[in-house]
C-alpha cells in the first residue's frame, strides 16, 4: 500500500511539475493594436539646419505602436512622439525590425538623452531591453539610425519644431 501511494505521489508531481514548466514556458506576449502609418507632414529641424519629415504619435495607441514593423525609415524621415506631461520615458524596440537613433527632449525643445544606433529586439517582449527614461522629457524622436552621428547631435541641444493641436 505504502509503495502505491508513493507512486501516485509521483506521478502526480510530475503531472504538477510538467504543466508549471508548460505554464510558464507559455508567457503571453502583449497584443498591441496595429496603427496604420500616418503621413510625415510635420517639419522638424535640427541644431544642424537639416530638416526631418516626422509622423506625429498623439494617442497612446500610437505611441505604443510606433515605428513597429517597419522595414526601413527614409533619410530625413522619422517619427515625433509627444507626451501628455513630462516625465521619465523609457522606449523598447519590441517588434521593430530596424535599427534607429532616439532622441528624448523636454519641453523647450532640448535634448536630454540620445540613444544612437538603438538595435531592433528579436525576442520575446520579456527579452526586450528599454532604453532610455533617465531624464523628463515631453517629446521623444525617432530617426533613422546614424542620424545623431551625422548631425552631431548632443544633449543641450534644442530641436525646433511648431505643433497644432
Amino acid at each position: 500500500m505504502m509503495r502505491k501511494q508513493w507512486i501516485l505521489c509521483l506521478l502526480a508531481a510530475a503531472l504538477f511539475c510538467g504543466t508549471a514548466a508548460s505554464l510558464l514556458s507559455q508567457e503571453q506576449e502583449p497584443v498591441i493594436p496595429y496603427v496604420p502609418p500616418r503621413p510625415a507632414t510635420t517639419l522638424v529641424m535640427l541644431p544642424d539646419g537639416s530638416t526631418v519629415h516626422v509622423e506625429l504619435a498623439r494617442t497612446e495607441a500610437e505611441r505604443e505602436y510606433g515605428l513597429m514593423g517597419r522595414t526601413s525609415l527614409l533619410p530625413g524621415h522619422g517619427m515625433l512622439f509627444i507626451h501628455d506631461r513630462p516625465a521619465e520615458y523609457s522606449y523598447w524596440m519590441y517588434h521593430c525590425k530596424i535599427s534607429l537613433d532616439i532622441l528624448w527632449m523636454d519641453a523647450d525643445h532640448r535634448i536630454v538623452e540620445l540613444s544612437p544606433d538603438t538595435p531592433p529586439c528579436k525576442g520575446k517582449a520579456s527579452t526586450c531591453p528599454s532604453y532610455g527614461g533617465h531624464a523628463p522629457s515631453l517629446y521623444v524622436l525617432e530617426l533613422p539610425a546614424g542620424s545623431i552621428k551625422a548631425h552631431d547631435l548632443q544633449v543641450g541641444q534644442t530641436v525646433n519644431f511648431n505643433l497644432t493641436r
